[in-house]
């Protein structure tokens, strides 16, 4: 596999090849399948290779396909929408009142705030 081409692609390929290596009647057992999978996939997916071998996973090639294109799909939805913080809070200076302290049992404020605690 080319650094940068789509792990996506690549898997579609292999999982190919194997099914023909199948068809032409060389079974690989699907431990041996994985394995080879993983063996072609360039040095950035060494943290997922580190934690594949920590952890011992055994996954069908249908598992290490979607273990392998889901995170490239999480970080293409990493941004996010910036909260934009207006002074007073969101309801325009109406603040909640605050419940009993249940340290002093007083209103108007909670325990990180008791002058008895």
């Amino acid at each position: 596999m080319v650094e940068g081409s789509p792990v996506k692609d690549h898997l579609l390929n292999m999982m190919n090849y194997l099914n023909e290596l199948e068809i032409l009647g060389d079974a690989i057992d699907k431990e041996s399948q994985g394995k080879m999978i993983l063996q072609t996939l360039p040095d950035s997916f060494q943290q997922f290779l580190l934690n594949y071998n920590m952890t011992m996973m055994d996954f069908s090639l249908a598992k290490l396909f979607n273990e392998l294109t889901t995170p490239a799909k999480a970080q293409k939805k990493k941004k996010k929408l910036c909260k934009v913080v207006v002074p007073g809070g969101s309801r325009g200076g109406v603040a909640k009142p605050k419940g009993k302290c249940y340290q002093c049992k007083q209103p108007s404020h909670h325990k990180r705030q008791c002058p008895d605690y």
